[in-house]
């Protein structure tokens, strides 16, 4: 009989651990705060999390015909500006200092769902120099992204899932002013400046300055350009909008410290070159080249992410005829660069930097 009554509760133990494990599980998968397995449901919203483990969920799962695509530096844009400004429904895949074979990986996995109308997309020069089969998903999210569903097991039972990124959702989800469309935003309420910007760099009127190739990693560029220039190529019915960002002054100043400035000035030429004759290609300057903008510290965070002044007005320069730049105009605007960046240098060799605090800097 006791054996019996063992035998009972060992069963209803059982039972009890898998209706709690189940529940568990059920409860993960109905919230769902990285997109795993679907867009939010009962009202919720896609609010802000690691993007990492998010974005990837969004590109399988959300409703959309359009894509922003680019680094930090683009973060800070409005999708919902965007969706006014061209009439779609986009998305942000974005990534810090966002390398373009992570870029290329999204909007692969993108196309692979369906066609898109529009892609946005922050040509930055860095993103280039990188090895273009660098393992683009850590292992920490792999879970999340291959086709194995025994690895949902560290989704389903994660504890930081259920204690902290569900009830996060659930209270931003109650904000009535959260705003979907600046979603991964980086310079809200930031500190703004050249005391914050010069952080970053210092200008060196007396550096001595050792010029890279200008093919620096030119296997990897080229390599990470064809990859780029070939969904252009294959999807011509989808509007690819390219932009230039604007960084400040002093990112290029870092730049051209590094050696770097002529290397990456033909890594522009190059991709322009080869992007702009495609039917299906716009590309437009965001500031990128205006000195009253990049040369404004006050108008940056540090010395590669503009504060919401500039970020708020770059959603309606894509569509702004007087901003676009063409097959016959690109080598104008980088040497207007150009021009404006050894103004800047000139005027720090000759006085230092001390007139970056001016907020008139006539240089």
């Amino acid at each position: 009989m006791e054996t019996k009554k063992q035998k009972i509760r060992l069963v209803l133990f059982l039972l009890v651990v898998l209706l709690l494990l189940g529940g568990t599980a059920f409860f993960v998968f109905l919230i769902d705060p990285f997109f795993h397995y679907h867009a939010p449901w009962f009202g919720l919203k896609a609010v802000e999390d690691e993007k990492e483990y998010q974005i990837p969920g969004m590109i399988d799962n959300f409703a959309y015909d359009s894509i922003l695509a680019g680094s930090s530096v683009v973060m800070s844009m409005d999708l919902e500006e965007l969706d006014r400004e061209f009439s779609c429904t986009a998305i942000k895949a974005v990534g810090g200092s966002a390398p373009a074979p992570l870029l290329a990986w999204y909007l692969d996995r993108a196309f692979a769902r369906q066609n898109l109308q529009y892609v946005f997309y922050g040509l930055d020069v860095f993103s280039f120099y990188n090895d273009p089969d660098m393992q683009v998903i850590d292992e920490d999210v792999s879970y999340l992204v291959n086709a194995n569903p025994f690895d949902d097991i560290k989704y389903l039972w994660n504890k930081d899932i259920i204690t902290e990124k569900i009830p996060q959702m659930v209270r931003q989800s109650m904000d009535a002013d959260y705003n979907w469309g600046m979603i991964y935003q980086v310079n809200v309420g930031a500190k703004t400046g050249p005391e914050e910007v010069l952080k970053m760099h210092c200008p060196n009127p007396d550096a001595v300055i050792k010029p890279q190739p200008v093919d620096y990693r030119r296997e990897d560029v080229a390599e990470n350009l064809e990859r780029l220039e070939t969904l252009v190529r294959e999807h011509p019915d989808t509007k690819f909008l390219f932009f230039i960002p604007p960084y400040s002054v002093l990112w290029w100043d870092n730049a051209y410290e590094s050696g770097l400035w002529d290397t990456y000035q033909y890594t522009l030429k190059d991709c322009m070159a080869r992007l702009l004759p495609y039917d299906n290609v716009r590309m437009y300057a965001t500031y990128f080249n205006d000195k009253e903008v990049i040369g404004n510290l006050y108008l940056y965070m540090d010395y590669i992410h503009a504060a919401a002044p500039v970020t708020e007005q770059m959603s309606s320069q894509l569509s702004e005829a007087g901003r676009e730049i063409t097959i016959s105009s690109y080598q104008q605007e980088l040497q207007q660069l150009s021009d404006v960046f050894f103004a800047f240098r000139r005027k720090v060799e000759a006085e230092g930097y001390g007139f970056v605090f001016e907020v008139d800097q006539n240089w």
